[in-house]
């Protein structure tokens, strides 16, 4: 859950609902290029504006959108609302911070001028600092309410009274250390030492003996009991009316509420795009009418950002160019040479365009695309008793089956969970239906380098492989660029060698290489993968007890009929050479 992710990246929202926004549009993105349009113009607008004094200005937005449900569910607390109450009477500011200039900047500049009777209503209503829960009182403010004011004032007089109280019975009974107080437990008290004991009046009533102590209490002070625990009980519930009232008050405002809640999200997420495209050097795509993809300068966002923090250099930028004329590119390369990351690129840029934010290249120009299919990484999933290799198909048939001619497709090292043969098989003939019938946007990495002979069959595939260089007589330095033509080898045995293999087992594997090699250059014939399938052989011609046979029609015969054809039957077996 700690790894670097696509969102994570991205979220630089001031607010919780503008990170649920975000998250929504990266999981949900519109095929409608209207909605990615207007955010492309809002960003740019945000960008030449300025971000940075609406952002500062978002940082002090509550939750409105959880404040808003929760008021709708009657569980909202009374500190939630004081963050409401705050973040309406800011709004005026905000909206100042917010340019307008395009229609959907324009639409959400409206929305941010919520009813005044709101932010009034809970500014006379609440207290500036209220309890975190209701039942602990301190909520309404002062001076709302006339009989709650009173209530209060019985209770905020108690500390008067005891002092008076005190001071009195210390002179009446000449106790010098004799104490009144309360505690919720045991209500109001007169505590008086062992040493003073002898001098309690008779009106003293024993109420609770310590140790080395005795607790009374007075006729007086039991009528001042009941007065003030009777007017805290009566406060507390005069608050939960008043406070329920105001519930009622902000509930017929629900939908003003939702909908200042969506627009404070709506453009915290469209900041945080906007300050990440400035930021981290994005472009903003263009949309066409005709099928392509042309990418100039494609970074992967998070391995860019990963290198940068980690001091790893520089990304290598990569081209991607996909048209009526070519639909499939067959990507082959050393393992850890880019593939599987210049694949992912180029799909993290088509979801950032369609979702609305800008993306990592120097030019993209993007044709309808309906939808993202990928057959990326493999691993068991035991809890459904499905292996490794049973996943790879049930991804890649749901791929074959939904992908269309707007789809994008990424298929990485496909039948490699299987034996070679039939991994090899498979690849061919899903890359064949892919080509042929799906005709979509594919990327198609593979480790079988007889693929590469599939685009001379195939005219919109072409070969591209990620360049790597050897480095001394074993070394291989990868270089992580996309190149025409297939790749001349894999650098296995090298990548075996950089990963930390012994010695003795990379020179025997080297060997062993050596002489597959040596045999694969002497075989005289090699499978066309790509041919048309055999044409079935012709069906047999049925011979006469065949025909007998299914002439028969059993439920119709009498038992004299099918003794009858019965010997028949044996006949003309008799017949059969």
């Amino acid at each position: 859950e700690d790894s670097p992710t696509l969102l994570s990246l991205l979220d630089s929202c001031r607010s919780g609902m503008g990170s649920r926004m975000l998250r929504l549009w990266l999981t949900l993105p519109s095929r409608d290029r209207a909605i990615a349009g207007a955010r492309h113009d809002a960003i740019a607008r945000l960008i030449d504006a300025g971000v940075e004094p609406l952002r500062d200005a978002l940082r002090h937005v509550s939750d409105v959108e959880r404040i808003t449900a929760r008021i709708a569910l009657r569980q909202v607390r009374p500190r939630e609302l004081t963050g409401l109450r705050a973040t309406l009477l800011a709004l005026p500011d905000l909206r100042a911070q917010a340019p307008i200039g395009t229609p959907l900047l324009d639409d959400l500049h409206a929305a941010l001028q919520p009813s005044p009777d709101i932010a009034e209503v809970l500014a006379r209503t609440l207290a500036d600092e209220p309890a975190v829960l209701l039942r602990d009182g301190g909520v309404i403010a002062s001076g709302f309410d006339a009989e709650l004011d009173e209530l209060r004032a019985i209770s905020q007089n108690c500390d008067a009274f005891l002092v008076d109280l005190e001071t009195r019975e210390r002179t009446r009974t000449g106790i010098g250390n004799l104490r009144v107080q309360y505690n919720k437990v045991h209500g109001f008290y007169i505590e008086v030492t062992s040493s003073g004991l002898d001098r309690v009046p008779m009106d003293y009533q024993r109420r609770q003996t310590l140790k080395n102590a005795e607790r009374f209490i007075t006729p007086e002070l039991k009528a001042f009991e009941d007065k003030a625990l009777s007017a805290q009980d009566r406060a507390l519930a005069r608050e939960k009316l008043l406070y329920e009232q105001l519930l009622d008050a902000l509930q017929e405002n629900l939908a003003t509420l939702s909908r200042t809640a969506r627009a404070l999200a709506a453009l915290d997420a469209l900041a945080a795009l906007a300050e990440r495209a400035a930021t981290l050097n994005w472009c903003r795509p263009e949309f066409v009418g005709h099928p392509c993809i042309e990418i100039e300068g494609g970074r992967h966002p998070v391995v860019e950002a990963r290198l940068a923090e980690s001091g790893g250099g520089d990304f290598i930028a990569n081209d991607t160019r996909l048209d009526a004329k070519t639909r499939m590119l067959v990507i082959t390369g050393p393992n850890m040479g880019g593939k599987s990351t210049y694949m992912r690129q180029v799909a993290l840029i088509a979801l950032l365009a369609a979702i609305g934010s800008y993306v990592p290249a120097r030019a993209c120009r993007l044709g309808p695309i309906d939808a993202i299919h990928t057959r990326i990484g493999a691993a068991d999933d035991l809890a459904n008793a499905q292996s490794t290799f049973m996943l790879e198909m049930t991804e890649a048939a749901a791929i074959v089956h939904g992908a269309t001619e707007h789809s994008l497709v990424l298929m990485d090292e496909i039948g490699r969970g299987t034996s070679t043969f039939d991994g090899l098989a498979l690849a061919g003939a899903i890359a064949s239906h892919l080509h042929d019938r799906n005709r979509a946007f594919t990327l198609f990495a593979t480790h079988y380098f007889e693929l590469t002979e599939f685009p001379k069959k195939h005219e919109r595939a072409i070969n591209v492989h990620v360049s790597a260089a050897e480095s001394g007589e074993h070394d291989i330095v990868f270089l992580h660029a996309i190149e025409a033509g297939p790749a001349s080898r894999s650098y296995g045995v090298q990548v075996a060698r950089l990963a930390g293999m012994p010695g003795s087992l990379i020179r025997q594997a080297r060997s062993t290489l050596d002489a597959l090699e040596t045999q694969q250059r002497m075989a005289d014939a090699q499978i066309d993968l790509f041919a048309a399938p055999p044409a079935p052989p012709p069906a047999a011609e049925s011979s006469a007890l065949e025909r007998a046979l299914a002439a028969l029609q059993p439920d119709t015969l009498s038992p004299r009929e099918a003794l009858d054809a019965l010997y028949q039957l044996k006949s003309l077996i008799r017949e059969q050479p």
